[in-house]
């Protein structure tokens, strides 16, 4: 198994790390983009396994950490606070596009990736992210997989926004770390601004990707009810929708990776089949 941590600059100069995973004489190969969601980086819990599992199955992936996600130089620490109380839902699209760019491009291990077979797989706020990168890129994205998808990014109370705002940014705690990390009020601005381009439930209508929605039945910090929604309003020819019962958002996982559960094997297992179906000719 090759595997090696690269780096890219995105449009902004800012320097976007990333884990390639494959197969040793891997030739023309599929290529999946994994995304990390909110407060989450490209080693945390279930995402080297899930790589390497799809990895292991011909697939070219792509782990990244966003930009601006807040992980230091050392790849494993929130020690970049500034740049994640910078982060932007437009910043993380541009990231998604400068990856996606070098490898249409030729520039992330040319003749290992075919760049005409490209998936996205995305867990929480990374599936929103997901889902809004294929519909900028139809002609490249083959497939997309959500995991716990957040679908409706437009989440603050009336009382929130009036505070962020007169602060000028908000504090959130990071449950693992106890850091308080804060989000300046240029997200939500970000937000304001694109209120239409990231209206997932209604941008999703057009979208042409084949998709599958995974979801678990006890997620209390995205309901089910979001992907229900998005699988519902989708307009991909083929999608499909799967509730994993007893499944809370990581799907029983947590960080750092000891054992593998159920849910999470059965969330993974059905990624597998869906890319094998749409990525694979």
């Amino acid at each position: 198994m090759i595997y090696r941590t690269q780096s890219i600059r995105n449009a902004s100069g800012e320097i976007i790390r990333f884990d390639l995973r494959y197969p040793e004489g891997t030739s023309d190969a599929p290529a999946i983009i994994i995304l990390h969601g909110f407060k989450g980086f490209k080693d945390w819990g279930f995402f080297p396994d899930l790589a390497t599992s799809l990895a292991f199955s011909d697939y070219v992936t792509i782990t990244l950490n966003f930009s601006r996600n807040g992980i230091g130089s050392d790849g494993k620490n929130f020690t970049a606070l500034e740049a994640f109380a910078r982060n932007t839902i437009s910043h993380e699209l541009e990231d998604v596009q400068t990856l996606i760019d070098a490898i249409k491009g030729g520039r992330i291990d040319n003749h290992v990736i075919n760049p005409e077979a490209i998936g996205l797989l995305g867990h929480s706020r990374g599936a929103a992210v997901a889902l809004l990168s294929a519909q900028e890129n139809e002609e490249h994205i083959g497939a997309v997989v959500t995991w716990a998808a957040v679908g409706n990014l437009y989440r603050y109370s009336e009382e929130e926004i009036s505070a962020w705002k007169a602060q000028g940014y908000k504090e959130v705690v990071n449950q693992r770390t106890g850091q308080v990390m804060r989000m300046n009020a240029t997200y939500l601005e970000d937000l304001e601004k694109n209120k239409e381009k990231f209206d997932l439930y209604h941008r999703i209508e057009d979208l042409e990707a084949p998709t599958l929605f995974i979801h678990g039945s006890e997620d209390t910090t995205v309901s089910p009810e979001e992907s229900e929604k998005l699988h519902e309003r989708c307009g991909a020819y083929s999608k499909r929708l799967e509730i994993i019962e007893g499944a809370n958002h990581t799907f029983g996982i947590k960080h750092p990776f000891e054992k593998s559960t159920e849910p999470y094997a059965i969330a993974r297992d059905l990624t597998e089949s869906w890319f094998d179906r749409h990525l694979k000719y």
